[in-house]
């Protein structure tokens, strides 16, 4: 028979997001500060996001501001709204949860209603879909985006491709989530981590236990 656990496990988490939601961002953010409404058994999180930090100057201080808030965390979550694919720094946060091993999760938030048109927006676009890891043929890891670029100057046709990632270039360890791409192919990041909706999945009970899982799954 197995034992009822009598104390929670307390996961830190970092949580990435475009601060044109932040109306949005704040309404799961404040779901559980610290402990589960319902039930102190239940696994929940702390807090460890940039909230309204101060501005930092420059490229290097930015990256060694989202250095220090991942740290000691256990996963990154990231609160997708309409934008938040193209935000450079969100894609350095979402990096770093590889860099460092962290766990990973992707939740949607566009089913909540905005705070001034008072409805909800379609979903927007996953960014683990836009960073994946690719294997180099001596063996090693990297980090890779996707960009959208001019295929043909004359009809102006756009494409995706895979670039290298430019604000992080050393090997990487395969996160446990992913399963390994063939040498010279990348393999998404979305295809191995987990994607939420925050209403239609309830994310009022189950944000701490999507966290709790991105976490189990890379050991923390």
């Amino acid at each position: 028979m197995l034992g009822i656990p009598t104390q929670s496990t307390k996961r830190r988490v970092f949580f990435s997001f475009h601060y044109d939601d932040i109306m949005r961002v704040n309404n799961v953010r404040n779901v559980w500060k610290i402990d589960h409404p319902d039930s102190a058994l239940i696994r929940s999180f702390y807090d460890s996001g940039l909230w309204e930090s101060k501005k930092a100057e420059g490229d290097e201080a930015v990256k060694t501001l989202i250095r220090e808030g991942v740290q000691n965390t256990s996963a990154v979550c990231v609160l997708v709204g309409t934008e938040t694919w193209s935000r450079r720094w969100v894609k350095y946060e979402i990096a770093r949860s590889v860099v460092d091993e962290r766990g990973l999760l992707a939740v949607h938030l566009n089913n909540l209603n905005h705070h001034r048109e008072l409805k909800a927006h379609p979903l927007g676009f996953n960014p683990l879909h836009l960073l994946g890891v690719f294997r180099a043929p001596e063996g090693n890891f990297y980090l890779y985006e996707k960009r959208h670029v001019l295929k043909n100057y004359l009809t102006g046709e756009m494409a995706w491709e895979w670039w290298p990632y430019g604000d992080y270039q050393l090997p990487v360890t395969l996160p446990k989530y992913l399963s390994a791409p063939d040498v010279g192919y990348v393999r998404p990041l979305s295809t191995g981590a987990s994607e939420y909706d925050f209403v239609l999945q309830i994310g009022n009970k189950n944000l701490g236990a999507w966290i709790d899982l991105a976490a189990q799954r890379v050991g923390r």
